[in-house]
């Protein structure tokens, strides 16, 4: 389902969030839709499968991850990633409403560094206890694989209730991720908005 675009800011990526619906630029960023898909995909937010790379890298600590500390550039990577040159959805507009909901404790990013430089990472919004992924990066192997696994044991561990992924993908498929109906989705989102809950990096993958 689509819904008829609307200003963007903080307030009202909140108020989006928390009904279910997520936006996405379209038309070369010209305007943002809503979207509410009757099909949610969901990620386990316990026993969610990571790759044996990934851990093992994770554990190595081959690369560095911190959480809200590049929230801007992760974002931008995003955006202007170039096997997404194309196609992004994350517009100027988009970037801008991220980055004040960012500021108010309702955004987070991940970031995965190498010798200091960033070379990874992913960002989505938290309301309460349910997080929505929306985009991440890599610059070199696996170093999104990494930001990703240290995210899923910060959720866990965090106590939140709900990791939406939106849309079922084969990687997510093989990490655990099922659909949901809109309304099993909405049922488990006003569960979870309502959550006090606070995002903290876990300090080791499991």
């Amino acid at each position: 389902m689509l819904h008829e675009s609307q200003p963007l800011g903080a307030d009202t990526l909140v108020r989006a969030y928390a009904c279910g619906l997520f936006p996405m630029a379209q038309d070369d960023g010209r305007r943002v839709l809503w979207f509410d898909p009757p099909m949610r995909a969901v990620l386990p937010v316990d026993g969610v499968r990571i790759g044996r790379e990934a851990r093992r890298l994770a554990r190595q600590g081959r690369f560095a991850v911190t959480m809200d500390t590049a929230f801007d550039q992760v974002v931008a990577h995003c955006a202007h990633h170039p096997d997404r040159r194309h196609d992004t959805w994350i517009s100027d507009e988009l970037m801008r409403a991220y980055a004040e909901l960012h500021r108010i404790g309702a955004a987070h990013s991940v970031e995965v560094w190498q010798e200091g430089a960033l070379v990874g990472g992913l960002y989505g919004v938290a309301i309460g206890g349910y997080f929505a992924g929306e985009s991440q990066f890599r610059l070199v192997n696996n170093a999104g694989a990494v930001g990703f696994a240290h995210l899923c044991a910060s959720l866990r561990r965090s106590g939140f209730l709900l990791h939406d992924v939106q849309y079922l993908k084969p990687h997510l498929q093989r990490m655990g991720a099922f659909e949901i109906t809109r309304e099993e989705f909405r049922r488990r989102l006003a569960e979870a908005i309502v959550r006090p809950v606070t995002l903290r990096l876990a300090a080791a993958v499991d």
